[in-house]
């Protein structure tokens, strides 16, 4: 080859080379928060050639809404614990090839009993069917009708209402219980505190993903999620720089952002200063609609403080009870709770036992054999949280005795390994309740995900951008989370 040819043929190499290889960027980023969102922003920041990425957490750990715990053998999730849907679900297509999760084994005996506050099973035959009617209530009704009721609450109880004159059998006071018991049932899936404060407009206007809706982990938790986004799953050889540009355990109380040209300036609780060209904001709707008006410098647009303001946040806990000797053995189950208009009323008269009414429900927990799972939805939640350890442990064990006692022979937990564990999201500071929903005041004030999502803009360049899954059409869950976080991200792959 002549050299002329030659240095041409190393020169056009080289070129090509330049013009393949990932761009670098060295804008400095800064994220708010290592919840899903967050790490997924980082992660996808970092493969796409930004340098200067640095997440900034409040906890001493990261994961936001997506922590596990050990009790006896296992891991628990003590948050997002179930991949809801196969559809336009980026959690399940990370994790679903990769071999990891399993759908829920519909040929298994499944079990639904009934127990009132005597400890008595009620028909369960006619309980399992009112309670199959309530489930696919939504499903079988025309979504443009619903939206038009007062709340999503008051369609179901229209509903109810009419199914109940069919069955002579179901008294008044049985009525009353069964309302109650789905009432809680529905604030565990969207997280209301009263179903009465549902948007009726959900069931036609929020993008459902298609699928089984009870996707599990199985031995694992859904924080693998986060080691699948940092590249640590399945090859630890390729685990991207995300942990090592973290720091935890500094919260941060200011962003200021208010001059034309100057970068934002971030300041943290023991009083650091950051500078970034971007900041990405992930912390949950509870943390923003708390402390916004303190944390940003200058105030933030109004739409955005309406999206704050009146998008609600919601509040459920999870406890797990550990037992060497489980009582239920082999049986897989849901034990529901129903509890009647007169022992109700003793209860919501005594605050020491109040909180005691936000329990609906006992059910098994997927390859945790040992372990039963009580839930808990409500007004009561955070009363809850407030209950001291030794009286919290004590009460739960009487209500379980309460209700299940006289149907099962009862053992007690491990005494040996840890037996209670409990979610304290809503009284922690830097969470303050669970997920997102929409009310019948967001529809009211007009308060859309769309507008908390929207950046804040100087000079044509997005510098605050928001993220988490309450700025996400799929607010609720860890996959509309992860969504958001590559959101931002591919924003300012874009701009770069």
């Amino acid at each position: 080859m002549p050299k002329l040819t030659l240095f041409l043929f190393l020169i056009t190499t080289t070129i090509n080379n330049i013009v393949l290889a990932e761009p670098v960027h060295d804008a400095r980023v800064i994220i708010v928060g290592s919840g899903a969102a967050g790490i997924a922003a980082a992660s996808k920041l970092l493969q796409n050639g930004f340098t200067d990425v640095k997440i900034i957490e409040a906890e001493n750990r990261i994961g936001g809404r997506l922590w596990a715990v050990k009790i006896g053998d296992y891991m628990m999730d003590m948050g997002g614990q179930w991949v809801h849907g196969e559809e336009d679900n980026v959690s399940f297509e990370l994790a679903w090839p990769l071999g990891l999760l399993e759908h829920f084994n519909y040929s298994h005996v499944f079990t639904t009993r009934f127990f009132n506050s005597s400890g008595e099973q009620l028909l369960p035959e006619v309980l399992s069917n009112i309670t199959y009617f309530y489930f696919n209530l939504t499903e079988n009704s025309d979504v443009n009708d619903i939206a038009k009721a007062e709340s999503y609450g008051d369609f179901i109880i229209e509903k109810m209402e009419e199914y109940f004159k069919r069955l002579p059998e179901v008294t008044d006071d049985m009525k009353n219980s069964i309302l109650y018991l789905f009432n809680l049932v529905q604030g565990s899936s969207d997280g209301s505190d009263d179903w009465r404060k549902l948007s009726p407009k959900m069931p036609r206007d929020y993008p459902v993903c298609k699928g089984d809706l009870s996707i599990n982990w199985k031995e694992r938790t859904y924080t693998t999620i986060l080691d699948i986004l940092m590249k640590k799953y399945p090859n630890p050889t390729e685990e991207l720089a995300v942990l090592n540009n973290t720091i935890l355990n500094s919260k941060v109380v200011k962003i200021n952002y208010d001059s034309s040209d100057a970068p934002v300036e971030i300041t943290t609780e023991e009083g650091k200063k950051y500078l970034a060209d971007h900041i990405i904001v992930t912390p949950s709707l509870g943390v923003l609609k708390a402390d916004y008006e303190k944390l940003f410098n200058p105030p933030l647009p109004d739409k955005k403080i309406n999206a704050i303001q009146n998008l609600e946040m919601g509040h459920v806990a999870k406890i797990y009870l550990y037992y060497e000797d489980p009582w239920w053995h082999d049986e897989i189950f849901v034990k529901f709770i129903l509890w009647n208009d007169e022992k109700r009323k003793q209860m919501e008269a005594d605050p020491a036992k109040r909180w005691l009414l936000g329990y609906y429900t006992a059910v098994e927990v997927e390859h945790k054999p040992k372990v039963l799972c009580l839930w808990m939805t409500g007004p009561y939640v955070t009363e809850m949280e407030q209950v001291p350890e030794e009286e919290f442990n004590n009460k739960t064990l009487h209500f379980v005795n309460q209700f299940f006692g006289k149907s099962y022979n009862l053992t007690q937990p491990s005494i040996i390994k840890r037996k209670f564990l409990r979610t304290m999201w809503n009284t922690n500071d830097n969470f303050r309740g669970t997920y997102s929903y929409r009310s019948i005041t967001s529809d009211s004030k007009n308060a859309q995900n769309k507008d908390l999502a929207e950046p804040i803009m100087k000079n044509d360049r997005p510098v605050v951008l928001f993220a988490g899954e309450a700025t996400d059409e799929h607010f609720s869950t860890v996959h509309g989370a992860i969504h958001s976080g590559w959101r931002e991200a591919d924003r300012l792959i874009k701009l770069y």
